[in-house]
């Protein structure tokens, strides 16, 4: 006698028993603390938060609420701090981006300027990731923040993935879509002022220890070990699907652009010039990207009607990224991530002369601390280590702010990068795709990449 399916034991995975794990955690600590205890509750409710996160075994608008609710329960920090990612360029960024990933999807631009492409490619899905991971790279060089590029380029991805034939969730679309979200974000930190994280840390470099270097000097330094992130990147997904799309659409050739494509398209060139001179008028990139939001949603420019906010914009990612920003001002409020940092170093083992094994151990550390408060909020507690770092490796402070660079360019976890969660709520990129993808690249660095970096840091004589 088969069991009806509506009784049937849900199948138990990786997934779960990884939540599960972290629940329990919690419990116990919970239960065994008191309220002085901010520390470990802290980390614990964080760790069950970026499980959950990780494995979306929960809608994320129910766990980033149930991540508010128990900092608050728990008098972690001050409500503006745990609401402060509301605050944040990012949070608004990513709000401006699914307005305009929207208007560029409704009024079709984005299926014109795919067909363009595809009349290039045809239905080779080996030359769309090629091109579309060049296009992220290229972009890197004339905008220096990475969500504004993440805007303009995913709903470019997800059209042309569907031009191609390919369904979402389909190995086309997570290839194409993919390709392109790590492409705009990973490799171009070979370019100083192409990633937030960068600027912020030697911004606070200079002001603690009025070292700046140059652009050439650092894209020399940086370049080896993002040209293996970006080759591997080609490795991993180019043959992810295959070789032609096997259901390509039988499409019409690409029309003119109609007056309201133009109308987008140009507001969009505005939009791109402003972020590409940010450094000289300093009108941050995400008033510039709320700006065009809110003009894209005045119904009488005909892009967007008066009930997309209701009918066609899921706000869901958008709290997804202020708990993760909660889950980071609070490591920092609470002084949790300087709290590893200082019992982590001893057991790093540093030495002068181990220049090796210190590259991996500071890379190490980097990457960890990265997770714990995501990679714009690192510098802040990596910077003041410098110092310390440069004191047992018998480093110069230029070299040990370089290698913290690589911890904090290199997820693991698709969290760690805002830019990351800005596009896959873009491109409907299912997070265990990425996921496993960063893992990969994280190998590929710590395999590859670390060693050669050695190699070249050597030759320049940066040890």
């Amino acid at each position: 006698m088969s069991i009806p399916s509506r009784l049937a034991v849900p199948k138990i995975t990786t997934s779960h028993v990884v939540v599960w794990a972290f629940a329990a955690a919690l419990a116990f600590v919970m239960l065994t603390t008191g309220k002085d205890d901010v520390l470990i509750r802290v980390g614990a409710i964080s760790g069950l938060s970026v499980a959950l996160f990780a494995t979306r075994l929960l809608p994320e608008i129910v766990t980033a609420l149930g991540t508010f609710l128990a900092f608050i329960a728990i008098a972690a920090a001050p409500n503006e701090v745990i609401f402060s990612g509301f605050g944040t360029s990012g949070f608004w960024l990513l709000f401006a981006g699914l307005v305009i990933g929207t208007a560029i999807t409704v009024t079709g631009l984005g299926m014109q300027i795919a067909l363009r492409i595809f009349e290039r490619t045809g239905d080779s899905y080996v030359k769309a990731s090629v091109l579309l991971a060049l296009s992220g790279l290229g972009l890197g060089l004339l905008v220096p923040s990475t969500i504004p590029r993440v805007i303009v380029l995913m709903p470019i991805a997800l059209s042309l993935a569907q031009t191609m034939g390919y369904g979402i969730g389909s190995r086309g679309h997570v290839g194409l879509t993919v390709t392109a979200a790590t492409a705009t974000l990973l490799p171009t930190y070979a370019f100083l002022t192409a990633n937030l994280p960068t600027i912020i840390q030697f911004g606070a470099i200079e002001t603690l220890y009025g070292i700046r270097p140059s652009y050439a000097q650092y894209f020399i330094e940086q370049v080896p070990i993002n040209v293996v992130r970006f080759v591997a990147l080609l490795v991993v997904m180019v043959p992810f699907a295959p070789a032609r799309a096997e259901a390509a659409s039988a499409l019409e050739a690409p029309k003119p652009f109609t007056p309201i494509q133009q109308r987008l398209l140009m507001l969009l060139g505005v939009a791109i010039l402003f972020w590409a001179t940010d450094t000289w008028h300093g009108i941050s990139p995400a008033w510039v990207a709320l700006t065009l939001a809110a003009v894209l949603l005045v119904p009488a420019f005909g892009m967007l009607d008066a009930t997309a906010m209701k009918t066609k914009i899921d706000m869901s990612p958008a709290f997804f990224l202020a708990a993760v920003f909660a889950i980071s001002a609070v490591a920092q409020s609470t002084g949790l991530g300087t709290f590893v940092a200082e019992r982590l170093i001893p057991l790093l083992g540093l030495a002068e002369g181990g220049d090796f094994r210190n590259l991996y151990a500071v890379t190490a550390l980097s990457t960890v601390l990265s997770h714990l408060t995501t990679a714009p909020a690192a510098p802040a507690v990596l910077a003041p280590l410098v110092g310390a770092f440069a004191a047992e490796t018998g480093w110069p402070l230029e070299t040990v702010a370089m290698v913290q660079v690589i911890g904090i360019a290199t997820p693991i976890l698709p969290y760690q990068a805002p830019p990351l969660i800005v596009a896959m709520a873009l491109a409907q990129i299912p997070v265990s795709a990425l996921l496993r993808v960063c893992a990969a690249l994280a190998g590929v660095v710590a395999v590859v990449g670390l060693p050669i970096t050695y190699l070249w840091w050597s030759w320049l004589g940066m040890f």
